[in-house]
């Protein structure tokens, strides 16, 4: 894969097993980068300055919604995919409105939604709830 042609990805996830399977799915199509914890994420935002973000919102530390809001206010045309098992009455109503996101899945997500979504984010900078 020629990276310095494809878009880069950054993903914030805790979980070591999901982690890797969202690097290896992505990986096939882009360039990642990988975070476990909020202010890794940020960090590395501001460094690289990713073309997307994929997010969970229970991270250790700063967690999602904190992080979401501090990219989307620092790199507003990076859109976020926020994919997560917070998915209780109301749930993703709050985390859209919060301003974290573009786009919000539920978990567990088909691998083929993941990568639909975010192609979608890409292509077009909008989301919405899955």
């Amino acid at each position: 894969m020629d990276y310095d042609s494809a878009p880069c990805v950054l993903v914030i996830e805790d979980n070591p097993d999901l982690l890797f399977v969202l690097e290896q799915l992505l990986a096939q199509h882009y360039e990642v980068i990988a975070a476990r914890r909020g202010e890794e994420g940020v960090t590395l935002a501001q460094t690289v300055r990713p073309d997307l973000v994929v997010l969970d919102l229970q991270l250790p530390g700063m967690d999602g919604i904190e992080t979401g809001q501090w990219i989307k206010r620092e790199m507003p045309q990076v859109p976020i995919l926020v994919i997560t098992a917070m998915t209780g009455k109301g749930e993703p109503e709050m985390v859209m409105r919060s301003g974290c996101c573009d786009a919000f899945m539920a978990k567990p997500a088909p691998l083929d939604a993941i990568l639909a979504k975010v192609a979608e984010l890409l292509d077009s900078g909008s989301g919405a709830v899955e």
